[in-house]
């Protein structure tokens, strides 16, 4: 039987309630009129600007608030802000027609999706669709919470003050950023997030940060990025808690392992950046609810018991569920936010051959195993259920890519090791 990420409830509320904020009437009644066949489906309201977006909030919570960006007195940014720091549970979208630097940038600290205006009706209807179909997947509502509240995540000082170092160097080129970029999970969500947003309207999601990087320029990363703060150094006091270069570590090395398991090139490279920022989830309780997340530390350390099933006991939700929502909503591509959603455990129906899902739940595996210390023969196969395996036709595949996971770890420890050196040195 296939893991399923067990005891996970699904909520139940067929009418999901909208909220869409302009400061035009003919907006709102354009707005009403391409939305008029979902009104079976969600409970919509229009509010005429930001003042009487907030008394229909006092008033009934919301799933999800559209609003535009430009209004008088309190703009799009400004009431999204009050949103997320009041009602955090609320999914928040901006729509704007504006492209400056710094519009952009304000927007996207406060607003998990950014949709160019004038939108397309079945873009708005699908980022509302997407968020609400993962609102419905979380436990009650302490998952949106949680991730409400995050504005920016937080990057490993070491890395994030080699890119900005290296960013501000006029011969760096796009490759060696996204080198520096690939080593931090919070640096590929925000990378990620950024251009698979409405605003630049791809055709496609995009999956691989090193091609993210080089579409958005380096110019704008730096504007975005740096000079306005989408990333942020980590936080000292949460940097005493728990070891980011640890997590980093485990996090390149399932990249690597993840990526050489699949063989379609779409799926390896989708693989690859969910194992860079697969236990994002971690960081993300870490910082919003420190004290609970060291008691699931010490317990699993005690009890000799996974993280995961520690977070359900304690928290009602894992790491796993939390990355997931987080990566949802933010836009990134549905195959990253399942792979990171099911790391710990596939849905039956998923366990049938070897995408970017199956992918990051064996070499999760084989990763912590490798990264152990000595191991007896046949141990990788510890915390894998073999039957998920062999519904995909790959369990005989699991000693060779033991070794390759094994030989990923000391390639990448030695590295590590040498790197030090030259620092010390």
């Amino acid at each position: 039987m296939c893991p399923d990420g067990a005891g996970r409830q699904v909520e139940r509320n067929p009418m999901k309630r909208i909220l869409f904020v302009d400061d035009e009437i003919a907006v709102l009644d354009g707005l009403r009129n391409l939305l008029h066949k979902r009104r079976r489906e969600w409970d919509m309201t229009f509010a005429l600007g930001a003042q009487a977006a907030l008394e229909e909030l006092a008033r009934a919570p919301f799933d999800v608030v559209v609003s535009d960006m430009r209004m008088p007195g309190m703009d799009g940014a400004d009431l999204l802000r009050v949103v997320k720091d009041q009602y955090p549970g609320v999914a928040r979208v901006i729509l704007s027609s504006h492209a400056e630097q710094d519009m952009v940038s304000r927007a996207l600290a406060v607003a998990q999706q950014y949709l160019y205006k004038p939108c397309d009706g079945e873009v708005l209807r699908g980022v509302i669709e997407r968020v609400c179909q993962l609102q419905s997947l979380v436990t009650g509502t302490a998952v949106r919470e949680i991730v409400g509240r995050l504005d920016r995540l937080p990057s490993i000082p070491d890395t994030y003050f080699t890119l900005t170092r290296s960013i501000e160097d006029p011969t760096v080129r796009t490759d060696d950023i996204a080198r520096i970029v690939q080593r931090d999970p919070a640096m590929c969500v925000k990378v990620l997030q950024l251009v698979n947003s409405a605003y630049f309207g791809l055709s496609r999601p995009m999956s691989s940060v090193a091609h993210a990087i080089s579409y958005l320029g380096l110019d704008l990363l730096r504007g975005l990025a740096l000079t306005l703060n989408v990333f942020a150094a980590t936080d000292p006091r949460t940097s005493a808690r728990m070891s980011f270069e640890k997590l980093q570590q485990r996090a390149i090395l399932t990249a690597r392992v993840a990526k050489q398991l699949v063989a379609d090139p779409n799926e390896a490279e989708a693989a690859f950046t969910a194992g860079l920022v697969h236990d994002i989830g971690t960081i993300i309780l870490a910082l919003t609810v420190p004290d609970r997340h060291a008691e699931v530390v010490r317990r699993s350390l005690a009890t000799r018991t996974p993280s995961h099933i520690v977070e359900r006991e304690l928290l009602g939700v894992t790491h796993a569920e939390v990355g997931g929502y987080l990566l949802g909503v933010w836009g990134l591509p549905l195959p990253i936010v399942e792979a990171v959603a099911y790391h710990h455990g596939l849905p039956a129906e998923r366990c049938t051959r070897m995408d970017a899902a199956m992918a990051l739940y064996v070499a999760d595996a084989l990763a912590a195993h490798a990264l152990s210390g000595p191991h007896r023969p046949g141990d990788a196969a510890a915390g894998l259920d073999m039957s998920a395996l062999e519904a995909a036709g790959v369990a005989r595949e699991l000693p060779r890519w033991r070794d390759l996971a094994e030989r990923e770890a000391r390639a990448m420890l030695a590295r590590e090791m040498n790197r030090r050196e030259v620092i010390t040195l």
